[in-house]
């Protein structure tokens, strides 16, 4: 009778290789698992930056719009730029409730812009951002930020850090300037690698007769032909929003009156001298 050769507590060898083989491929799937745990995750792409300059909050925030005015592609994430002032941080900060007070205490963000209600003799509502929409998601942002910074001497300065994040989230895509706010308030060393990179942008200003130098990338906010004129001296071209057709200049393609032809993100005419286009551009006021 054959001696029986026990291995390793098998009966048999063939029992032992089918253990092996059970063996070898758990092992292999093991290290599989391991070189997978030990790959560096994809880094989620930060969809809004904030810091505080002065006494203004500024956000840059890439996401998706709903207006189809600005981009038709709702799957589409474009960059906005929002610049709040201290005053109206603190508002929501504290509960306070209102939209005309939180409009009201725009006074650093949005200077002197004529439609600005925190100046003396502005009617409330001239601004077309002063909308019940508008309003109740400029709150939600500042909640979120709230959230984070709890205060606004938490929020951080701007630096070479943020300047860097901000242009990454700008790369090949449409940059809106001024969604809220004074968009002459950014550093303008800022402004000018974002629109070195991005795909189209747009910019309005009305402290063009203040800030010369931001011309290559803004439009001057203007309101007939003289002020129009007293901006090309500056350098300027103009967004004119009047209450007249003024056909000298190009109408805007996206508004109703041009019958929606085009959205802010594909024409892109409204790039200062730097951009697209060389005429001035009217809209009827709305």
């Amino acid at each position: 009778m054959k001696k029986r050769i026990y291995l390793d507590g098998f009966k048999t060898l063939k029992d032992k290789k089918r253990y092996d083989k059970i063996s070898d491929y758990l092992d292999n799937q093991y290290e599989l698992f391991i070189k997978d745990k030990a790959k560096p995750k994809k880094k989620k792409k930060i969809s809004r930056i904030v810091y505080k300059k002065d006494n203004t909050i500024q956000v840059f925030r890439l996401g998706t719009t709903s207006n189809d005015k600005i981009e038709a592609d709702k799957k589409r994430k474009i960059v906005q730029s929002y610049t709040f002032s201290k005053d109206q941080f603190n508002h929501v900060l504290n509960g306070m409730k209102g939209m005309k007070e939180f409009y009201g205490k725009a006074n650093t963000n949005c200077l002197s812009c004529p439609f600005n209600s925190a100046n003396l003799g502005t009617k409330f509502g001239a601004c077309y951002t002063m909308k019940f929409n508008q309003y109740v998601g400029f709150l939600s942002m500042l909640k979120g930020i709230q959230k984070e910074f709890k205060s606004f001497e938490s929020l951080p300065d701007f630096d070479k850090d943020i300047h860097s994040k901000i242009v990454d989230i700008c790369k090949n895509t449409y940059v809106r300037f001024g969604t809220y706010g004074e968009p002459s308030l950014h550093p303008i060393e800022l402004i000018e690698n974002i629109t070195n990179i991005c795909d189209t942008w747009t910019g309005y200003t009305h402290q063009w007769f203040r800030n010369p130098e931001l011309s290559k990338y803004f439009m001057a906010s203007t309101h007939n032909e003289f002020q129009e004129k007293n901006a090309r001296l500056k350098g300027y071209r103009s967004f004119i929003a009047t209450k007249e057709r003024l056909n000298q200049f190009i109408n805007c393609p996206a508004s109703s009156e041009g019958g929606y032809k085009s959205t802010c993100s594909k024409c892109g005419l409204c790039s200062g001298t730097k951009g697209k286009g060389n005429k001035s551009i009217f809209i009827l006021e709305h």
